[in-house]
């Protein structure tokens, strides 16, 4: 009886153990799809291959939140290698807005600074209205990024600083 009870409990632990491994292991099917888009090591075209084979549901939540961040500082981080992808695939919708879905006011806004002034000051001609319309999203995103600050000072006074009344 007791090596039965032992054998049972022995089995049910092993089930339990795979079973939490095998949760574990799962993966958002995301998690491989926008891998690419959110690593920083990745080369233009890898960035826009991996743009190509994102379902459009990817773009969404934590997942747009690491690609905006990581092709926004990409961009300023290698502007000529972004020209170089964004020429050869000049007429691909799919890309073109996945980049400037990318910017938004969620970044950090000296980043999105660094790309608004490239795309003024450092574009191809093949792309211009591509500069123009990241330029755009870039200055579009500050202002929101500057109207959600609060427009006035707090009038707050605290018990230590009022002025003392008279007895």
């Amino acid at each position: 009886m007791l090596r039965t009870s032992i054998a049972l409990f022995t089995v049910t632990a092993m089930f339990s153990a795979s079973a939490s491994l095998g949760a574990e292991n799962q993966r958002h099917p995301c998690e491989v799809e926008t891998a690419k888009l959110m690593s920083m090591n990745s080369t233009w075209p890898e960035i826009y291959k991996a743009a190509n084979a994102m379902p459009p549901s990817c773009f969404d939540g934590y997942f747009a939140e690491g690609i905006s961040d990581t092709i926004v500082r990409k961009m300023g981080q290698d502007w000529p290698g972004f020209l170089s992808v964004l020429v050869l695939h000049a007429k691909d919708s799919k890309f073109t807005k996945l980049i400037l879905e990318s910017i938004n006011a969620t970044l950090d806004p000296n980043d999105i600074k660094v790309i608004e002034r490239l795309a003024q000051n450092s574009c191809r001609a093949e792309v211009l209205n591509h500069c123009h319309a990241i330029s755009k999203e870039a200055v579009d995103a500050l202002a929101e990024y500057d109207s959600a600050k609060p427009s006035y000072e707090p009038n707050i006074t605290f018990k230590r600083d009022a002025p003392k009344r008279a007895p």
